[in-house]
């Protein structure tokens, strides 16, 4: 039996990987026909969608095996060990239940719907399928964990009272309110974020009666089926390409030979590489991981605290959110009606804003604390020959910049190429890249993917719930008075999202928040874009806080630090970081500037 599950799982998994695979090959087949044969594939982005949408519903499942879907770990390790397993239960319950309502109402969805896709003309009840055939793999995942079946009975118990049974679904909030507070409330105990988004949303619309909860199907489905979030496994796709062909250890050389010689040397490199990375990548725990198993052991042996070089990690790991291309961004460009080119360009000023606001810090603590002191310069040769072999990797960001600006790529077609460009510079330049990886790098990116999109996706039926009660129009009325006086409404918005950072995983806030945020700054007059930055600034700079503070969490787990001595160290650097991020609020031209020197 363990074996029959073993080859059922690596199936699974392996059509997942294939699907992916398809999705890049459809996009980048789009281009080429569209420049080189001058013949537009008119079904191309339908397919992609298509394959993109079960590739996720299918690694839904995997991840939920895998146990790697996001969540807050607020209890976890906090509690004593006796009461853990209890805390693992109920979120795998919570999971169970939420994976039946998929399936039951998902599975209800599907067969109604009678339209069909425009180019393909394939009936669209196989693309809303994903979501119940998704939810049915994910229930046999966690049936065949530890207490799986205790597990899936309770996820049972709680499908039938409160998703069947009518009085006890009766909430005393109205649909918004429950919205938020029983999905925070779940995401406080632990449970998965996608697990406490979907559950949520399928709660709060209960007491509706069964025909409200069909749409949320609707909008599980159709949040994925969006081609601009394509770009999302790509950009991941294209950095997982770039670290296999060793391109870290030249962008560390070519760091080095830049700022190595200066006070705090390899405090320095840290940043530079990261903020030179961010143009890879767009994923700030990516980044934070890799770069703490590259150069933390390095910086413990030059004399600096592990603390100390896990907190410098964690800190300039914002940076990639800034910095096109920016997973941040491009969720937000999702959710709001902001330019994706323009997001992208009107990070960078900022991004390199916040890697000099680091250094400082760091030249400031280097000598204050006896780190490492400032050493030769490296000579113009070596800087020249660092930057020849780094040169193929720091393109990436002008290919996509520049492409979707020149307008011969979309966003998701920018990221597509840039996987091409990231296999043919691993094979051709540093000739490191192995075709037999492929497969492993493809799981690899489907996983991080899964994690991102699969919040993005069970987020969506909030819109649809702060829609319908108005929510966005209410908050409007009550920062009504402050639309007048700018600098009082933008200090509010950003007190509120810095708490918002504090408590939530910063992709679920943008998807969240930016609905009911994003119609009162228009309204005051602020550019979309110019909030756009503030947003994901302030998100990813709340990744650094307690009690979330996943970016700490992840660098002090990795790099063996104690928790607290890395919030202890990493606090002036948040200093420095709120500090650009006021000035950035309260000066648009820093973000402003460049997309309008470009044209956007």
């Amino acid at each position: 039996m363990r074996q029959a599950l073993r080859t059922a799982d690596l199936a699974v998994e392996g059509l997942c990987v294939v699907l992916l695979a398809l999705t890049v090959l459809a996009t980048v087949l789009q281009v080429i026909f569209r420049y080189l044969l001058n013949d537009a594939l008119v079904w191309s982005e339908e397919f992609a969608r298509w394959c993109f949408v079960w590739s996720i519903y299918l690694g839904f499942a995997v991840v939920t095996g895998r146990d790697k879907h996001m969540r807050i770990d607020l209890l976890s390790g906090r509690v004593p060990a006796s009461w853990q397993r209890g805390v693992a239960l109920f979120g795998s319950a919570v999971g169970a239940a939420a994976a039946i309502a998929m399936l039951v109402h998902g599975g209800a969805f599907a067969l109604q719907v009678t339209s069909s896709m425009g180019a393909l003309q394939w009936p669209s009840r196989y693309l809303y399928g994903a979501v119940p055939v998704g939810g049915a793999l994910a229930l046999l995942y966690l049936a065949f964990r530890r207490d799986g079946l205790y597990a899936v009975a309770g996820g049972a118990a709680l499908f039938v009272l409160f998703l069947k049974v009518d009085p006890l679904v009766a909430l005393p909030w109205s649909v918004g309110w429950s919205l938020h507070v029983v999905a925070i409330g779940l995401m406080c105990l632990d449970v998965p974020i996608a697990y406490a988004l979907i559950f949520g949303a399928y709660m709060s619309f209960a007491p509706q009666g069964p025909l409200m909860l069909l749409p949320i199907a609707q909008h599980l489905g159709a949040a994925v089926n969006s081609f601009l979030l394509l770009s999302i496994p790509f950009f991941i796709l294209a950095a997982q390409v770039m670290n296999a062909g060793g391109i870290t250890h030249y962008l560390v050389r070519f760091a080095s030979s830049l700022v190595g010689h200066m006070r705090g040397g390899l405090a320095q490199v840290n940043i530079v590489t990261q903020t030179v990375m961010a143009g890879l990548s767009g994923s700030s725990l990516a980044v934070a991981v890799g770069m703490t198993k590259a150069i933390v052991p390095e910086m413990e042996r030059r004399g600096y605290p592990r603390a100390y070089a896990c907190a410098v990690t964690s800190a300039a790991s914002p940076i990639e959110n800034l910095i096109p291309p920016s997973i941040g961004l491009i969720v937000f460009a999702s959710v709001s009606t902001a330019s994706v080119g323009a997001l992208f360009t009107a990070g960078i000023l900022p991004g390199i804003a916040m890697a000099l606001a680091l250094m400082a810090v760091v030249h400031w603590q280097a000598g204050r604390r006896g780190f490492e002191s400032g050493t030769a310069a490296a000579t113009l040769r070596d800087r020249a020959l660092a930057l020849r072999d780094a040169l193929p990797a720091l393109l990436v960001p002008v290919l996509i910049v520049g492409g979707m600006r020149a307008g011969a790529f979309t966003a998701s077609e920018a990221g597509a190429m840039a996987v091409v460009y990231a296999i043919l510079i691993g094979v051709f330049a540093y000739r490191r890249f192995r075709f037999r990886d492929a497969p492993r790098l493809l799981r690899d990116s489907l996983i991080d993917t899964v994690a991102v999109i699969s919040i993005v996706a069970a987020s969506a039926p909030f819109g649809w719930g702060l829609a319908i009660e108005r929510i966005p129009q209410a908050v409007a009325e009550t920062l009504g008075p402050l639309v007048g006086d700018r600098i009082l409404l933008l200090l509010s918005i950003n007190v509120f999202l810095l708490v918002v950072g504090l408590a939530m995983e910063f992709v679920a806030s943008i998807v969240i928040v930016v609905p009911i945020l994003l119609p009162l700054v228009v309204k005051a007059g602020i550019d979309p874009v110019h909030f756009g930055v503030i947003c994901v600034m302030n998100l990813v700079i709340g990744a650094l806080t307690p009690p979330l503070g996943v970016l700490v969490f992840a660098t002090a787990s990795v790099g063996g630090a104690p928790i607290t001595a890395v919030y202890r160290e990493v606090t002036p650097f948040m200093c420095a970081l709120i500090a650009v991020l006021f000035a950035v609020t309260y000066v648009p031209a820093v973000s402003l500037w460049l997309p309008r020197l470009l044209g956007y």
